[in-house]
């Protein structure tokens, strides 16, 4: 079974690794195409962290360590990117979900790569590295076709977002505790990875649950010093929990507590401590 996080690959990931991928269609709306493979670069390792380097070149079918030894880092040039390499540092333990993926041997790292370890300030899965080579490849090859692609993927983006907040918008006018207890908190968090552990998404969604009853029992029109300390106290709990269980709340599971941290505001009739919530968590 292949590894699903770059901590599961045997023996252990280290600087020098080179490891394959076959590269999925640039955006939702690109033509399927043939097998393209490409690959990426282990430069550095630490903090449980791996720092990965794409490499300039494009395969029909799986390449040789032998065929990437001489390969230039990829540079981004599509857009408005000005030639930077496309590099990125990801957790360990971040599920990978490049197709495909295989570590292929082990080269040497160069002073180069060193420094571009330390410098790297981009983090993030490392699907990225799908979009930096499909990107590159499809702007240098099939440029104006590209560009439509993703014109349309951009605006499909924003009439999302647009829906996305007038039906959170219509949700909050018609909020009440009985809606929310009724609801299962953090629906979407059932599936792990890459979401929390099971253990933690059942006691996030009873602190949420307690949390409501607690508000819900300060009666219709409780004292906003009175909404705060609830909430202050729920925040922290995350806070606490999020420590115990190694850092599990990242970009998703902050965007999910934060809603539902205002969605309790808003019913409680002081929407506006929604915006101290930043100033109490530390994830």
């Amino acid at each position: 079974m292949r590894p699903k996080a770059l901590k599961d690959f045997n023996p252990p990931l280290q600087a020098g690794d080179v490891f394959a991928f076959r590269t999925r269609p640039a955006t939702s709306f690109s033509p399927p195409h043939g097998d393209r493979y490409a690959a990426f670069k282990v430069i550095a390792s630490r903090d449980n962290q791996a720092y990965c380097v794409a490499l300039n070149g494009i395969f029909d079918s799986p390449p040789t360590v032998a065929q990437v030894s001489e390969l230039s880092w990829l540079r981004k040039s599509r857009f408005s990117f000005a030639g930077e390499p496309a590099c990125i540092g990801s957790l360990l333990k971040w599920e990978c979900d490049l197709d495909a993926l295989r570590r292929v041997g082990t080269i040497s790292v160069t002073s180069d790569d060193v420094d571009l370890g330390l410098a790297c300030r981009q983090y993030g899965p490392l699907s990225s590295m799908n979009a930096d080579v499909e990107g590159e490849w499809r702007w240098k090859n099939d440029r104006a076709a590209y560009e439509q692609e993703t014109a349309r993927e951009r605006q499909s983006f924003y009439a999302r977002l647009a829906a996305e907040r007038e039906r959170h918008a219509t949700r909050l006018k018609t909020l009440t505790w009985e809606k929310l207890l009724a609801e299962e908190t953090f629906s979407r968090w059932g599936a792990h990875p890459p979401f929390p552990p099971l253990e933690f998404a059942a006691a996030a969604r009873e602190r949420i649950r307690s949390t409501i009853l607690a508000l819900q029992m300060l009666g219709p029109r409780p004292k906003k010093a009175h909404v705060r300390a609830v909430l202050r106290a729920c925040v922290e709990w995350f806070n606490d929990k999020n420590g115990e269980f190694g850092d599990v709340i990242e970009t998703e599971e902050r965007e999910d507590i934060c809603k539902v941290l205002e969605e309790l505001a808003v019913v409680t009739c002081h929407p506006s401590l929604a915006e101290e919530i930043g100033n109490w968590r530390t994830w």
